[in-house]
This record gives C-alpha cells, sequence and structure tokens, in this order.
C-alpha cells in the first residue's frame, strides 16, 4: 500500500513462552512471556519511509495485536456431536 521498493527482506521471529503446573493434577498453565521480530532489509528509499513501513506493519499485525491487548478467547467443544460442558478454574 506504501509502495516501498525493497530488494529483499529477512524477518525472524523470537517468542518466549513458559508453562507452569501440572496436567495430571489440573494445574497446567501456559503463557508468552517476551516476543522479539528482527527484520533486515535491503532498499534504497529513505530511512524515514522504511521506518513508517515498519511501524505499520506491526500495528497492523493481528499477532502483536492479540498479544498486546486483552482477547477475549472462547473454547467451543463437542463430543459425538453433543456439546461438551468444560469445568473452568474459579
Amino acid at each position: 500500500m506504501m509502495k516501498i521498493a525493497i530488494r529483499n527482506a529477512r524477518v525472524r521471529v523470537h517468542a518466549r513462552y513458559h508453562r507452569a503446573g501440572s496436567i495430571l493434577a489440573g494445574t497446567a498453565t501456559a503463557g508468552c512471556d517476551s516476543v522479539r521480530t528482527e527484520v533486515d532489509l535491503d532498499s534504497d528509499e529513505p530511512i524515514g519511509r522504511v521506518s513508517e513501513l515498519l511501524r505499520m506493519a506491526e500495528a497492523s499485525c493481528y499477532t502483536i495485536g492479540a498479544i498486546r491487548e486483552p482477547t477475549p478467547c472462547e473454547l467451543v467443544a463437542s463430543v459425538n456431536g453433543k456439546p461438551l460442558e468444560i469445568a473452568r478454574e474459579a
């Protein structure tokens, strides 16, 4: 959309996760501690335009948005075609 010429791009994403508790005891939890995105570009465009491109790319990323802002999550399940009620921790 911004019509910025890029010859080459390399993106690396590093995520750090944690898990705690026990599946057998029913206390398992998991979460994401951090996400780091590294971008290497080759371009003759002005640095300010490239910077704006990267800022907008991150701002419009669905995954980053879901991580940064509280996101409602829902689990709906069925077994043999019948709804399955899943107990939740209080």
